[in-house]
């Protein structure tokens, strides 16, 4: 082998590392490990796929990946080729068909029940949880609310729960994107027995999370379907978690809608004050930096959302002080809470919507109207995800401005960013509002 080729190779596998710590583990596992660095064409590297459909899948979704992890390490190749491999060639691809293992990497050991802050507006689903790691609860459960207000943490601490009572050694806890993911890899590779019967017969208890991702996806629910048959019978757990309530998911089969339905429904609302107030004391705590207590029910009263808000304010304060050695006062603390607060008074949801409209002529009412015309849905997926964007609006209050349903936003949010990707003047007319937006801020 030339130094240039080892020095290839060398590269090859820093990007490999890289993207090992940046994809879930299931899918670097699937789709990143199997492929092999052919050759270099000019400022384009070149690595094989074992057929067709593989090139086509990761092409579709780890290209970005890939090219930005090759940027990092060698600026001087701008984009990566996909080829396919024939087996008879030297340098085919032994796709590795390992057993699949049961997911205990994915959880986090933090994500117990006893760092999980009880309050008003989640006391119910602590205790749903809580009697189900205990055998106490024998009903399947669904956890449903927006993002950053506790549902991975807390069937995560279901997992982490049973695994350290011993009782339960077969739990699998993964998302609906790697259950997909998997589903297509043992497709491809003729495995799907193998992944029947992990599923369905080697586990215990299953949790997926972000069950809303299945939409549209017709093969993965029926097969999700067959697998919940199966687990029920053996009267085995299971744990759901959605940004959205089943009768919301766009694309959701009548018959798996009826089986994840008849689970325990269980919403977790966000935080209050007094709850708002103990996070941020516990995350104070964990994280060594004392705060005045003054200056706590300040950052409570002020900030309110997900937790994870409230966290990074955390981390916001005591990064401030100890750049800028400053003393921890209400006055850093106001300078943080300007980070979380919306800019109301220069921009906001009526003059976004004002905005798209006077761009593409059309009347207000038009986007929240229930008109499905090609020359309305398109502004009105663009105000969406303009108010996304720059108010860090809520499912909820999308819902309510627009009047629609949890789905139909969370339907909106996602094609719009797909077609963006594909549709250059689509692009160009974005980066104009932004521009707009912006300017007013």
């Amino acid at each position: 082998m030339d130094f240039k080729q080892a020095g290839l190779d060398n590269l090859w596998q820093k990007v490999k590392e890289k993207l090992a710590q940046t994809l879930p583990p299931n899918s670097f596992q699937i789709w990143i490990q199997p492929l092999v660095l052919l050759k270099t064409e000019g400022d384009r590297i070149i690595l094989g796929c074992p057929n067709s459909f593989f090139l086509q899948w990761v092409k579709r979704h780890f290209y970005h990946f890939l090219k930005e992890a090759w940027r990092q390490y060698a600026p001087e190749y701008n984009d990566v080729i996909f080829k396919t491999v024939k087996n008879k060639k030297k340098t085919s691809i032994a796709v590795p068909q390992p057993t699949l293992p049961l997911a205990y990497p994915r959880l986090c050991e933090n994500f117990t029940f006893k760092e999980f802050i009880v309050g008003r507006t989640n006391q119910y689903a602590y205790t749903a949880a809580y009697n189900l790691a205990n055998d106490h609860l024998d009903q399947p459960i669904f956890f449903c609310s927006d993002t950053g207000l506790g549902k991975s943490h807390l069937s995560q601490s279901i997992a982490n729960h049973m695994i350290s009572s011993g009782k339960y050694t077969k739990i699998l806890y993964i998302t609906a994107e790697d259950f997909t993911n998997e589903m297509v890899s043992a497709l491809k590779e003729h495995r799907i027995h193998e992944f029947k019967k992990k599923y369905r017969r080697d586990c215990n208890v299953l949790i997926l999370e972000n069950i809303h991702f299945l939409s549209g996806k017709e093969k993965i629910q029926t097969e999700l379907n067959y697998t919940l048959d199966v687990l029920w019978e053996r009267r085995k757990k299971v744990v759901f978690t959605s940004l959205i309530y089943p009768q919301n998911i766009p694309g959701l089969k009548k018959e798996l809608r009826s089986r994840i339905e008849s689970s325990l429904m269980v919403p977790i609302d966000p935080p209050d004050f007094k709850m708002r107030l103990e996070i941020l004391r516990k995350k104070a705590k964990g994280k060594n930096v004392l705060i005045p207590e003054n200056v706590l029910e300040y950052l409570a009263q002020h900030i309110d959302g997900d937790v994870r808000r409230l966290e990074s304010a955390i981390n916001n304060i005591k990064a401030r002080s100890l750049l800028q050695k400053r003393a921890i006062d209400l006055d850093l603390a106001k300078e943080v809470r300007e980070m979380f607060t919306p800019r109301t008074s220069k921009i906001n949801l009526s003059e976004i919507k004002k905005l798209v409209c006077q761009h593409y002529k059309i009347n207000c009412e038009d986007l929240i109207s229930k008109s499905r015309q090609k020359q309305i849905i398109i502004p009105r997926k663009l105000a969406i995800y303009l108010a996304k964007r720059y108010l860090n609006l809520s499912l909820t209050e999308l819902g309510k401005n627009f009047r629609r349903h949890h789905s139909s936003i969370l339907n909106a949010l996602n094609s719009i960013e797909k077609e963006i990707k594909k549709r250059e003047f689509l692009s160009r007319e974005v980066k104009y509002l932004c521009k707009k937006i912006e300017e007013k801020m």
